[in-house]
């Protein structure tokens, strides 16, 4: 639909001619707030969040205190149906599947994500208003999951609603801003919060944003070894 190209076409993934609506595959984008632990919020003084959307694949760096005031300093990996942790960047992996259902719709929570399954939808894709907001709903067909985004005036992202794993996932953007970058014409909102079934998942004060790093995300043999 227009509707999704204008979007996409709002927040810098829309470009050329003809118009090619997937041109961020990767972001990086570092934060500081708080994030969802073992029963209260663990607080995040730097958080790096690597980002590819086609594989699908995130790579979190957690840095800052625990709620119960032990220092947090994780790294935390899925790429397609795989999870791990590892001990620094691309070593000293451990497995953890269990986390794939939770860390896999995080992707969706951003602007770019959530605009990624509208866009695979293809023409399943619909278009609506939700309180005066033009809303796209979708579901990609190859991860399942219902996105619902909500617009503001220019077309941007403002929410996202994600129906994943039995949960609702929920995100707001806000502030975005284009000068993450030189002269470029991707945008990347500066405040961004996340929900889950209503609770609070994390807030993020963006203070850095990359369009299409090189990130990559080899499966460990380790990994791959204890999933068969």
């Amino acid at each position: 639909p227009k509707e999704v190209r204008d979007a996409a076409e709002a927040i810098g993934m829309g470009r050329n001619k003809p118009l090619g609506v997937k041109n961020v595959i990767t972001i990086m984008f570092s934060a500081e707030g708080t994030l969802a632990g073992q029963g209260s919020a663990d607080k995040l003084s730097k958080a790096d969040f690597h980002i590819n959307y086609v594989v699908p694949a995130m790579r979190m760096f957690l840095n800052g205190t625990r709620a119960d005031g032990k220092p947090l300093a994780e790294i935390r990996v899925f790429a397609d149906t795989w999870a791990w942790n590892e001990a620094k960047e691309g070593t000293g992996a451990t497995p953890a599947m269990a986390a794939l259902a939770e860390r896999a719709p995080l992707i969706k929570l951003t602007p770019f994500g959530a605009l990624w399954s509208i866009i695979e939808a293809e023409g399943h894709a619909k278009v609506g208003t939700l309180a005066g907001k033009m809303t796209l709903t979708g579901t990609s067909p190859y991860d399942r999951m219902e996105v619902t985004l909500a617009l503001d005036n220019k077309q941007r992202p403002e929410s996202a609603t994600v129906k994943a794993n039995g949960h609702v996932y929920g995100a707001t953007f806000a502030d975005y801003r284009d000068n993450w970058e030189p002269a470029y014409l991707v945008i990347f909102p500066s405040e961004i919060h996340w929900t889950k079934d209503n609770r609070p998942l994390a807030d993020l004060k963006v203070t850095a944003f990359k369009s299409n790093p090189y990130v990559v995300f080899p499966v460990p043999e380790a990994v791959r070894q204890k999933s068969n």
